[in-house]
């Protein structure tokens, strides 16, 4: 039986991963809404009033009911996808998420998320040839605020 590892040299393997740099896909727009901000602040027990009544978020200083950062996941796996062809390995694992956050997301706020590659590299290691992507996502709203930005780290081998 053939293994894929070895059907594609190295140089082959850094030259795809290499053209994988760039933006992904086309940009999205979704809207950050009050019963969905509601929801994942109870799905992660985050009681602050924040979350759920406006005049509790203007009073700390907000522009409104602020969204609990794992929102972020919702318009992840809802508004950014995007699937490789590798022409080796034969597994894509999740390495880790980073997260960078900057404004806060508030309910009404109409959000651009982007999605591009950002590095793209060949190692070896114990196990054999291992290809590391890495994909940023940048979520915007409508005032041209960066909300966050999520960085994932995936490894092909």
């Amino acid at each position: 039986m053939s293994d894929t590892m070895t059907e594609v040299s190295d140089a082959q393997a850094e030259a795809y991963l290499q053209s994988l740099i760039g933006p992904i896909g086309e940009e999205v727009q979704t809207l950050v809404e009050l019963g969905a901000v509601r929801r994942m602040a109870l799905c992660v027990g985050d009681h602050d009033p924040i979350h759920f009544d406006e005049a509790a978020a203007k009073a700390r200083g907000y522009r409104g009911v602020v969204a609990p950062w794992p929102l972020l996941w919702l318009y992840f796996f809802t508004c950014t996808i995007y699937e490789h062809d590798f022409p080796f390995g034969k597994a894509t694992v999740h390495g880790q998420d980073d997260y960078d956050f900057h404004e806060p997301m508030i309910v009404g706020d109409v959000l651009t998320v982007s999605t591009a590659m950002v590095d793209a590299k060949l190692k070896h290691g114990k196990v054999g040839r291992l290809g590391q992507v890495v994909s940023e996502r940048r979520f915007t709203n409508q005032r041209g605020e960066l909300c966050a930005v999520l960085r994932t780290t995936l490894f092909r081998r």
